[in-house]
């Protein structure tokens, strides 16, 4: 297995190609993200709480239902990005038919596909230097969009989440040496 980079790895098998692109974080990070996830299912638990005190009543109540929606939405979140940092994968495989990409977590996730032959160009997305979006999608805390393109006649895929433009530009090369090898 050949690499690029410390969280890409890729082989030539005899009829297709695979990419392996980890979602790993430095140590010190995933701490972070553990003891944030710690702290934010205590304060739901302190919501739920108070839900059963019975000196609670009418706007109060509305609004720890409230409190409690938007606790569930981070709550998921949360939960989901540090399952991605942990065991996240990002899975691509190229054959002479179908470019495959798959984000997993634990093994699960929905594989996307486009046709081979029908890939018009494979880019780094490029961000502005000191855009929110770039800021948003290299955020530890967050699983981020994919800073490689694909685009095809029938759709698009993002691939290499979080990468750096080094790393980005080395894969979509190794790519497009891939789908011409083919």
């Amino acid at each position: 297995m050949k690499t690029i980079g410390s969280r890409i790895s890729y082989e030539k098998h005899t009829d297709f190609f695979t990419i392996i692109v980890s979602s790993k974080i430095e140590k010190w990070k995933e701490n972070a993200m553990l003891i944030w996830l710690i702290a934010w299912t205590f304060c739901g638990c302190t919501f739920i709480f108070f839900l059963f005190d019975p000196n609670i009543k009418g706007d109060e109540r509305l609004t720890l239902w409230i409190m409690l929606i938007f606790w569930i939405y981070i709550e998921f979140k949360t939960v989901r990005a540090y399952l991605w940092r942990i065991r996240g994968v990002e899975f691509i495989r190229i054959d002479s038919d179908r470019f495959t990409h798959k984000k997993s977590i634990f093994n699960y996730g929905k594989a996307n596909f486009i046709f081979t032959n029908q890939i018009e160009h494979i880019k780094p997305v490029e961000f502005k230097k000191q855009s929110f979006s770039k800021v948003f999608n290299e955020s530890f805390w967050m699983i981020g969009l994919g800073v490689v393109e694909v685009k095809s006649k029938n759709g698009n895929l993002l691939l290499g989440a979080q990468l750096d433009e080094n790393d980005a530009k080395r894969l979509a090369n190794e790519i497009k040496k891939m789908v011409k090898g083919l």
